[in-house]
């Protein structure tokens, strides 16, 4: 029985519960599939099992109409590119081929629209996918694209907005405009897709602007906002991150040094704000109506869900962080970050690459989390590169990844 908030299932005098086939199948929980159950005190969660892949970040070009001062292209010196058409359809040939439609996701860190073929892309993608998506800046997404992608049942846009963005603009350029017209153009043609979407990238230069970006959902048409920090490329971005005491504060086990605290749901008004922003910062292991506010466990949200990036020259990667080699700054001090590589679709189909015996065994190691936790010491010497670790895991190393630490997010 299908329910609001989850699946009613019977457990047989066995101790064996049976998932309905549909469930079973988008899970990857085919016979013999190893899979990790996680017991809490009040549940037992089942991980995906990495059967095959759910969700595809497809990256159209490594190319921009942009130039964003917070960009990865100020510390990579990858030759940039655009996806043949050769590739990208050797790449749909072997999503044809997966048990289950995944998630396709047009994004990666360039920007799709800029890719000449980029409605071709999206209309053969949304033949094999069980959803698409599409990340941009919003700058090309002009009234004849919009009208494409509604007649085609987009799902989702996102579009990048926010000060660091605009710094970029030229010639007067608005992206809202755009949205704007989208939300017009679908009530005009009855049409409930594409929804829209928004990201935000927070730093102490532009914070003040989300409030009042949260409130022009109903005249822009947003069904969902995302934020996500700053991932600093440059010494200079180090500045706006907002984020350096909390990567201090991961929660370990309760004791008198760090007591759990378990809090309601409240107001947040001129009354609660200071004790309860005092109490945040007191360090203690917070639940929130019970969700843990700070977890010390990492997990990568990549792995979770079944993803792999793909790149425009046919890589594949097992997430955006590795899809690119690239210099970011941890606690002010450069990262060296290695691209990772497990095979490419012009040499081999996706379902090959995904099951080659290193990869899931990546994936293993991952689902496990038993890095160092570099974002916690940050003096230690191999934190300055995802190459080894001081708990002996060897390339790719995770604990320095923010992704894995909630720190940054991407749809």
């Amino acid at each position: 029985m299908v329910l609001s908030n989850g699946l009613r299932v019977q457990v047989n005098d066995e101790g064996r519960i049976t998932l309905p086939p549909e469930v079973a199948t988008r899970l990857g929980l085919t016979e013999g599939a190893e899979v990790l159950l996680e017991e809490t005190p009040q549940a037992l969660t089942l991980r995906r099992a990495p059967t095959h892949p759910a969700k595809i970040y497809l990256e159209p070009t490594s190319r921009c109409n942009l130039s964003c001062r917070m960009c990865i292209r100020y510390s990579w010196q990858e030759q940039q590119g655009t996806m043949s058409e050769a590739t990208f359809e050797r790449l749909m040939d072997s999503l044809e081929a997966l048990p289950e439609k995944p998630i396709i996701v047009f994004g990666g860190f360039g920007e799709p629209l800029f890719h000449p073929k980029i409605r071709e892309m999206v209309k053969r993608a949304k033949s094999v996918a069980a959803r698409v998506e599409l990340i941009t800046n919003g700058i090309l997404f002009t009234e004849d694209l919009a009208l494409e992608f509604i007649r085609l049942g987009v799902n989702l846009v996102w579009f990048s907005l926010d000060r660091l963005h605009a710094d970029a603009y030229a010639n007067g350029a608005n992206p809202t405009q755009n949205i704007e017209k989208l939300n017009y153009l679908r009530y005009v043609h009855n049409a409930h897709l594409p929804e829209t979407g928004i990201v935000f990238v927070a730093a102490r230069s532009n914070l003040s602007e989300l409030p009042n970006l949260l409130h022009v959902a109903s005249r822009y048409g947003i069904s969902h906002y995302m934020v996500t920090n700053i991932l600093p490329y440059t010494a200079e971005m180090c500045e706006e991150m907002l984020y350096s005491r909390t990567l201090d504060t991961l929660e370990s086990q309760p004791s008198m040094w760090s007591p759990s605290l378990q809090l309601p749901r409240m107001d947040w008004n001129e009354v609660t704000f200071t004790p309860l922003y005092q109490t945040l910062r007191a360090r203690h292991n917070v639940q929130i109506n019970g969700a843990r506010l700070n977890p010390a466990e990492g997990r990568c949200p990549f792995i979770e869900t079944g993803a792999v990036a793909v790149s425009w020259d046919g890589s594949v990667s097992p997430c955006l962080g590795l899809m690119h080699s690239h210099v970011s700054y941890l606690y002010d001090k450069p990262r060296q970050v290695s691209r990772y590589v497990i095979g490419n679709v012009n040499d081999a189909p996706l379902t090959e690459i995904w099951n080659d015996a290193n990869h899931l065994a990546f994936r293993q190691r991952v689902h496990e989390f038993d890095f160092s936790p570099c974002t916690l010491s940050g003096g230690c010497d191999m934190a300055e590169a995802n190459l080894e670790d001081c708990f002996g895991n060897t390339f790719p190393t995770c604990g320095g990844c923010l992704w894995a630490w909630g720190v940054i997010q991407c749809p």
